[in-house]
Order: C-alpha cells, then structure tokens, then sequence
C-alpha cells in the first residue's frame, strides 16, 4: 500500500498536468479556467494511473522479497508462497472494482463537469481570443471586433453561419458578452447598431439590443446527451430498453409504409431517397443500440486491467528476483505495450463496430491473466 500510494501520487500528477494542457490547448482557456477543471480530471487521471501503478507496486514489493530470499525462507517453514501472493491479489481485485467506479465517474460525471465549466467561461474565453486576435469563429457565428476595452467590445460585427439563421448580420457600436450554460448560448447586448438578414429585413437601433448565440447547435447536443459513453453505468439498462422500444417502433412503422405503398402501387416511393433516409435512421438506431452493451463492458474491463497486470507481474517479479524493480517494471511493462493495449484496442474497436461482440473489450484482459495465470501456477509450484 505504501508503494501504491507513493507511486500513484507521481503518476497522478503527471497525468493531471498532461490532462490539464490538453484541455488548454483543444479549447483555449487560461490557467484561471484550467484551475477550475482539476476536481473533473482527477477521477480521469486516477483511472489512467491506477493500473501502472498496480503493477509498479507488485514489481517493486516482490521483486524486493524474492531478491532477499524472503519468499525462500517462507517456504522453507512449510508454507505455500500463496500466503503472500493471495493478498496481493485480493488488493489488486479490490482496486480494480474501485477503478471501475472511477471509470463510470469519468466517462460521465467528470465529462459533464468539464462542458459545465467550459460553458460557464465561454464568455471569458472569447474574449481573451478577441483580445489577441480580434476575431472569434465558429460553425455556429463569428465575430469581429475593432478592440476590447475590459468586457466592452469596441465596433463589434456578428454574422450567423448556422443554417438557421445563416445570413444574419448585426454592426454595434459596442456590445458585451454574457454566457448561459443552461442553454448553451451566449447573450450579445449592442448598443447603437445595425441589423441586416440578407436585405430581407434591415433595421437601425439606437438603445440596446439583445441576441441569443447559440455555441452548439440543437443536434449537437442532442447528440451529447444521446452518446453512450456518456452515461453512468446504472443508466446503461434503462437506456437499452428504450432503444430497444425506438428500435421495434422504428421497424413497425417502417413495415407500415412500405405495405402501404406496396398496396397503393408506389413503387416510385419504395425506391425515393425518403427510405434511403428511414434505413440510416433504423441503422444509427441499431448501432447505437450495441454501442450501450458495449459501454459497461469496456469500463469494467478498464477497471479490471489492474488484476490482469498484477496477476502477470507477480510471477515475472518473483522469477527474475531482482533487487532493482526499475528492471522488472521493464521486462513486465514492455510485454504489457505490445500485446495487452493492441489485444484490447482490437477488441474495443471491433465491438464499437458490431465485428466483435461487445464483450470483444475484455480480449487484452483475458490474455494477461491467462499468461499471467500460467506463470504464477508455475511459480507457486515451485
């Protein structure tokens, strides 16, 4: 335990720092944002750490003890190297049922805080991009400032690029910014401007004026909260029968349609792009559909790589008997690289795409604790 929790501080921290520039460098923030960000990124940063650390851990403990003949003289009095080895195991399952906890909590809890914050400071981020570069662009609008002075925003021009209001462009002679994360939109207040929709509807102002600009659009959002990977695992069996709901209704009416139009005699309408449309539906239905089967496969695997990577460097760390766990973690990790991540990597992307059964996720975990399995057989034998 001492080297597990001295360990996973180190590793801890270093993932946190690669968390936290990654999240600065993808949407733009400043360190005040990214302070802000570390309580959601922890969890994802344990869930990272924990099996290294597992196996860090085992590596230096038992390394040490086979290197010091303890384990010798443990079976010189009669007793089975198991009466050590057996807790370790038993520590690396408990850990690995708290790492699946953590990866249910990244995957949805520390996704939506981190939006969250993003959101409540979307006001602050673009400000800091129009202070610098003095334009801001997204799918949904753009904006174009002469200067900022504090929070004013100095001969702003809006223009809207969604389909929705694709064309519309409002000129102010200042304006300010204010974000609504419950919406999802920012609120633009301008002061003595102009508004143009592509010379259908053009008008003046002398007061203040307000626009709601929405940062992601209705099927953006929709499509967050739909994505499985977002869900806590106990919302995983609800969902799937829902979608199987979605799925049976989807089919039943498909089969309606297609009757009618059969008895009617629309053979044009069998073959419009309508059903072509209908059949993507139906399959994105379908696909989604498999897609939360797989979820709770993939994070009980994730969690349960720190058995599978104990089970192999508990044997390895007893047969090498080396002193120097830097070694050990070496010959145990390198293995690890370059059959675990790829068996797994496999495993999860054939699920992902209906080629493998969703338990496919567990095929580099099977794999360690077959072999690892096989050679602590061999050395508890000895």
């Amino acid at each position: 335990m001492k080297v597990f929790v001295i360990s996973s501080a180190g590793f801890v921290l270093l993932m946190l720092l690669i968390g936290l520039a990654e999240e600065a460098r993808d949407r733009g923030i400043g360190p005040d944002i990214v302070i802000q960000l570390i309580p959601y990124l922890v969890p994802k940063a344990l869930m990272f750490a924990m099996p290294a650390t597992c196996l860090f851990s085992v590596c230096v403990v038992f390394g040490r003890m086979a290197a010091e003949n303890e384990l010798t003289a443990i079976a010189s009095m009669g007793l089975p190297k198991s009466v050590v080895v057996m807790p370790a195991i038993a520590l690396a399952f408990a850990l690995s049922l708290f790492a699946v906890w953590l990866n249910d909590i990244s995957f949805a809890w520390s996704y939506w805080g981190v939006e969250r914050v993003v959101m409540a400071s979307s006001d602050k981020i673009i400000y800091g991009v129009l202070r610098q570069e003095g334009s801001f662009k997204t799918n949904e609008f753009s904006i174009e400032v002469a200067g900022v002075n504090d929070r004013e925003l100095i001969q702003p021009t809006l223009t809207f690029n969604s389909s929705k209001n694709k064309g519309i462009r409002a000129i102010a002679a200042s304006a300010t910014l204010e974000s609504n994360p419950d919406r999802h939109s920012l609120l633009f207040t301008m002061h003595n401007g102009f508004v143009d929709a592509e010379g259908k509807a053009s008008y003046r102002f002398d007061d203040y004026e307000q626009h709601e600009i929405p940062l992601k659009s209705p099927d953006q959002i929709a499509k967050a909260f739909d994505e499985p990977g977002h869900l806590y695992l106990n919302q995983i069996e609800d969902a799937i029968k829902k979608q199987s709901k979605d799925i049976d209704q989807m089919t039943q009416d498909d089969a309606v349609v297609a009757a009618t139009q059969w008895i009617c005699g629309d053979m044009v309408g069998l073959t419009s792009e309508v059903w072509e449309d209908r059949s993507a539906e139906l399959d994105d239905a379908v696909y989604r559909h498999h897609r939360l089967h797989v979820v709770p496969h993939r994070r009980w695997a994730n969690g349960f790589s720190c058995l599978a990577f104990a089970v192999i460097g508990i044997p390895v760390a007893m047969k090498l008997k080396a002193g120097n766990f830097a070694t050990t973690f070496g010959i145990c990790f390198l293995p690890i690289l370059l059959i675990y991540y790829p068996l797994f990597m496999v495993g999860l992307n054939g699920a992902k795409q209906m080629t493998l059964p969703a338990y496919g996720a567990w095929l580099g975990n099977v794999a360690c604790l077959i072999i690892g399995g096989f050679l602590l057989i061999g050395e508890l034998r000895k």
